[in-house]
């Protein structure tokens, strides 16, 4: 399974374009070409980027690192694109040859790449990319499928409890132990009794602006948001005092062995220590001042103005 693995891996990076270093969302395996040449972080494409740092991390294949750095040059070149203006970012659909811009939305999928951030070590540009999924489900107690970032609204309104986002948020905590992320924790958990608690489970929203319920909760619920929620306030809980395990794309745990730790000296910018103004502790931090974010007053201000959100 491990070498089919590596060589769909191999197939797939002969088929990026030499050029922009991007690839498609979707590839015709009978016709041997791109269908979907749309390149993005979100929904299709998203675990491949992950799983590439997680292979390397895992087995110590330099491949995989080199690849994963090749892509994150390529994704920060060709798909970030700062508000006009300010300092707030996303990162947009593009096409793979020539790095324009496809559509104009983002998805809640998309969510995940902060936490590929963070084990990357890049945790200034996860910090303020997590800032614009905070701001999101400020506006809608939830993360809608799509936000289209030129209109400033919603554009497909669905919420089936994904956990990308509540995963992005404690890998963060993880990080740099400030207890905003366990208040932004708190935020999603009042969101998720409100709207989506119903007589048997959680129910997923048809819409996150009418906030109707259907008749139906995802598995990814139990098995990733709920558990990333509970390991973001259980504190004491012995993974979160591990450092020999990582999670799958689907929350599942992978032990490191000890020779695949030893390469991770690569990626090793000891992100507990980053540079980052304030890492207070739940201990330390007064209460009264818990909901001070990692980031500038300005910088969440422009956050806002760009979503068109009401603060």
């Amino acid at each position: 399974a491990v070498v089919s693995t590596q060589s769909t891996g191999d197939r797939l990076w002969e088929m990026r374009n030499r050029t922009t270093d991007l690839i498609g969302n979707v590839y015709d395996l009978e016709r041997g070409e791109w269908s979907d040449p749309m390149s993005g972080i979100g929904a299709g494409i998203d675990s491949y980027f992950e799983y590439l740092l997680k292979s390397y991390v895992m087995f110590g294949n330099e491949n995989d690192l080199h690849r994963f750095n090749t892509y994150y040059s390529a994704i920060e070149r060709h798909m970030k694109r700062p508000r006009e203006g300010g300092d707030p970012f996303y990162y947009a659909n593009v096409h793979m040859d020539t790095g324009e811009v496809q559509n104009h939305w983002i998805d809640s999928l998309s969510a995940a790449f902060v936490g590929v951030q963070v084990l990357h070590g890049d945790l200034e540009t996860a910090i303020h990319h997590h800032a614009l999924f905070y701001g999101l489900w400020l506006k809608y107690d939830a993360l809608p499928e799509r936000f289209n970032w030129e209109r400033r609204m919603c554009e497909y309104s669905l919420y089936p409890l994904r956990p990308e986002f509540a995963e992005a948020t404690y890998l963060l905590y993880q990080a740099t132990k400030h207890p905003f992320y366990q208040y932004v924790g708190e935020t999603i958990y009042t969101s998720l009794e409100r709207f989506n608690r119903a007589k048997c489970g959680y129910a997923t929203l048809n819409s996150v602006l009418s906030k109707k319920q259907e008749d139906r909760m995802e598995s990814f619920f139990l098995s990733e948001t709920c558990k990333y929620l509970y390991l973001l306030f259980d504190t004491d809980h012995p993974l979160n005092r591990r450092e020999d395990f990582i999670f799958t794309t689907e929350g599942h745990l992978l032990r490191v062995d000890r020779f695949a730790r030893e390469r991770m000296n690569v990626l090793n910018k000891d992100v507990r220590t980053a540079n980052i103004s304030h890492l207070f502790t739940c201990e330390t931090f007064p209460r009264t001042r818990q909901q001070t974010a990692p980031f500038s007053d300005e910088f969440w201000s422009q956050v806002a103005t760009m979503i068109n959100l009401s603060v």
